[in-house]
């Protein structure tokens, strides 16, 4: 038979005796410290003794006072204790170096004087660290948040750079040489032609890889924000400022890159003070009293001649000079056509699966593509094989659905006959396709003289450009 199973009795309420109460007090994780009405230290416990790196026995007996002209202690809150009679908290700071939070609180005689004070303290130098520490990851997060949200408002193609023609090519090798140092590098040319590309592969090849890539766009920051966009501010800088204040777009390319992306835009008198902060490397944010150091690579973009901008007076011509130690000029897309129908299989893959569609062109729409000459370049070029993948009625686009009118290569010093423009009246689409086909191979043939260069510059096989030229040799005969 199971006996019943009781909880224990409880155990009767025992009196703290006076040796128990020395036993907690020795044994407090907190520092306890007694002082009389004057200020004089009556007891310290090994707690306080650990938080303020000093023994019992070289502090008991002494004033408050003394312990903080001896700098062991700063400040000493007990003498505002028993002068107030009211409970008093502060940080103090110990000679060496940590940090303590006390607390003092008095205890009166019958009169209402202050017969003692105690004062419990914790050394916070950890939790400092920690708030240190937080506020770093706060920092590197908002950094990263950025780029992410750069990232995805710019839509950026997924596969990566393209650099299949020789133009690109040259410019990419130059540009990952140049990577390994510091050098500023100021990227020229038309809207759209992809100067953030190559200025991602500056960084990317750069030893500063692991670090932030913060894009400016220096032409998009409006006029009344574009100080604190850039700068950041402090709590309380100016109304309406962010209670625990916002770092700036160039605090946060810290120890990475930074695109000043359309630096032609950029008001005058900013641009002064972007000089300051390129020449000293510092940078203040509003309302700061001090700057703080800036270890940041620079690279800079723009579709206006700067140089020309310097002579009418719209651009500084010393912060010109400080960003043109590197230029390079991207050719637009029309003068690199052996990147062209890569870019468009990029664009095509990644919309197909966007759309989840599996469309794709024609051989005589590639051909019309390649021929164009994209006046908006690759942001022209992608916007075009989006709307053919959302709005083509077949699996196959056609050159007749691009909408656009290209006229073949003609020998030089020959004019084309309006009637011979793909597009234009006259002859059949077919062959309007043929003949620009034809004048396209031969084009690039002289140019290139070997049917494999020339086979991958207009981005075919060799062998379709050796089957082309036979058939067209077969069609003379």
């Amino acid at each position: 038979m199971r006996m019943p199973v009781h909880p224990p009795a409880a155990t009767p309420d025992l009196p703290l005796t006076g040796s128990d109460f020395s036993e907690i007090i020795r044994n407090s994780f907190d520092g306890i410290f007694v002082a009389d009405g004057e200020g004089r230290t009556l007891l310290v416990n090994p707690g306080c003794e650990r938080n303020y790196d000093f023994r019992a026995e070289d502090v008991v007996g002494r004033l408050v006072a003394e312990l903080e002209a001896d700098g062991l202690i700063r400040p000493v809150i007990a003498p505002r204790v028993i002068a107030t009679g009211q409970r008093v908290t502060a940080i103090q700071r110990t000679h060496t170096g940590k940090t303590i939070l006390a607390t003092g609180t008095p205890l009166f005689d019958e009169e209402g004087r202050v017969r003692r004070v105690i004062i419990n303290s914790r050394d916070t130098t950890e939790l400092d660290q920690l708030q240190a520490e937080l506020s770093r990851i706060r920092h590197d997060l908002a950094r990263a948040e950025t780029e992410v949200a750069q990232l995805r408002l710019e839509g950026l193609p997924p596969d990566g750079p393209i650099f299949h023609g020789d133009a690109t090519r040259r410019i990419a090798d130059l540009l990952r040489r140049v990577s390994a140092s510091d050098a500023t590098v100021l990227l020229t040319g038309e809207s759209g032609v992809g100067k953030e590309v190559f200025a991602r592969l500056v960084h990317r090849e750069s030893p500063r890889a692991n670090a932030a890539f913060i894009k400016i766009n220096c032409g998009a920051l409006p006029r009344d924000l574009i100080e604190s966009e850039l700068f950041g501010y402090e709590a309380g800088a100016f109304t309406g400022a962010h209670k625990n204040g916002k770092p700036g777009m160039l605090e946060l390319a810290n120890h990475g890159t930074l695109f000043l992306d359309e630096i032609g835009e950029l008001p005058l008198d900013m641009q002064v003070k972007l000089l300051h902060v390129l020449q000293d490397r510092t940078v203040a944010r509003l309302g700061a009293t001090r700057p703080m150091p800036l270890d940041i690579r620079i690279v800079a973009a723009t579709n206006r001649d700067l140089a020309r901008a310097v002579e009418a007076s719209a651009f500084r011509a010393d912060l010109f000079y400080r960003l043109n130690v590197v230029p390079v000029v991207v050719p637009p897309l029309r003068e690199r056509r052996g990147d062209i129908l890569p870019l468009v299989r990029q664009a095509l893959s990644g919309f197909n699966a966007q759309y989840r569609t599996q469309k794709r062109f024609s051989h005589a729409a590639a051909l019309v593509l390649v021929a164009y000459d994209w006046p908006g370049n690759i942001r022209e070029l992608r916007n075009l094989v989006e709307r053919m993948v959302v709005t083509s009625p077949g699996a196959v686009i056609e050159a007749e659905e691009l909408g656009i009118v290209v006229a073949p290569p003609a020998p030089e010093g020959a004019e084309t006959p309006p009637g011979e423009r793909l597009g234009g009246e006259g002859p059949s689409l077919d062959e309007q396709v043929r003949r620009f086909e034809t004048a396209l191979i031969e084009s690039a043939l002289q140019r290139f003289s070997t049917t494999r260069a020339a086979a991958r510059h207009l981005g075919v096989s060799q062998s379709t450009i050796v089957r082309k030229l036979k058939a067209k040799t077969e069609t003379r005969r």
